[in-house]
């Protein structure tokens, strides 16, 4: 199965948002735990995901996701024994920015899946790097010793925990996304997943960003309405322009491998392997490979 590309959270503590994210067109639901949910709500919030979990499941509907608290906090076990047993598809990690607290919650879900006769590959570990320590380490934390493929950049709280001003927010978060892509690569994580954008009545400006993100190298994007997932979607396919370009390039690269050239020219442009890899990438990512 692949794994998701847009995820949409909703609270779990409110039941009516929680039911529609769970039933929307999103790749996954995230059910939050953490910054959505007040303090005094948590353990509500946390008895409630073994319902809306348990909901039935309609075809295609999305993969069922919670975020819980971070590892540093007190609520963190009791979230991660919680979500997995109500039968969580995955489980967002916040504020991942050190190995002993990626090391902990590997062991935990391997523990604790266990326990409940659940393998523990088939739950995504989605750790979200929102800080400055995370950022800077993300090349070289542990992540696959912890289960970990990939991951989510999450702006919010990266630009409030460099105390970025509005004047300088644009600046500072495209800086972010481009290190989070490079460290990634570096760390060998597939493509992450972008931040979430937070005007949600402006469908124009999510699918910018979405296309934004992908130009960068991200594989997808965190939303937080119903109303995101289709611009988003939208901003995830590559331009028609670009789609000829791709299967003229991969066709052609193709017919010359199988003739032992390594490099050909295409519209008057060299291609080799890094090139003919970035077109298979856009055809992948519109369902063509």
């Amino acid at each position: 199965m692949s794994p998701p590309r847009i995820l949409l959270f909703a609270p779990a503590n409110v039941a009516r948002r929680a039911e529609g994210a769970l039933a929307a067109a999103a790749d996954a639901a995230i059910l939050d735990l953490e910054d959505a949910v007040p303090p005094d709500e948590k353990a509500g919030a946390r008895a409630a995901l073994a319902r809306l979990l348990g909901l039935p499941r309609a075809a295609g509907t999305a993969r069922r996701y919670v975020r819980i608290n971070a590892a540093g906090t007190p609520m963190c076990l009791a979230d991660l024994q919680a979500a997995l047993e109500a039968g969580a598809d995955g489980i967002v990690l916040p504020k991942a920015e050190a190995a002993d607290g990626l090391h902990a919650i590997g062991w935990a879900v391997r523990q604790i899946c266990g326990a409940l006769r659940r393998d523990p590959a088939t739950v995504e570990i989605l750790p979200i790097v929102e800080t400055a320590r995370g950022l800077l380490a993300l090349p070289g934390l542990p992540w696959a010793a912890a289960g970990v493929a990939r991951v989510a950049l999450g702006t919010v709280d990266l630009m409030a925990d460099l105390g970025t001003g509005a004047s300088d927010a644009a600046a500072a978060i495209l800086h972010a996304q481009r290190m989070c892509v490079a460290g990634s690569r570096a760390a060998g994580l597939a493509a992450p997943l972008d931040g979430v954008h937070l005007d949600v009545r402006d469908p124009q400006g999510a699918e910018a960003a979405m296309r934004q993100a992908a130009a960068i190298g991200f594989g997808g994007k965190l939303a937080i309405h119903p109303a995101q997932l289709a611009p988003l979607r939208a901003g995830l396919m590559p331009a028609a322009a670009e789609l000829a370009w791709a299967q003229e390039v991969v066709a052609a690269y193709a017919a010359a491998g199988a003739a032992g050239s390594g490099a050909i020219v295409v519209a008057g442009r060299l291609v080799d392997e890094p090139v003919a890899r970035r077109a298979r990438d856009l055809l992948a990512m519109a369902g063509q490979a």
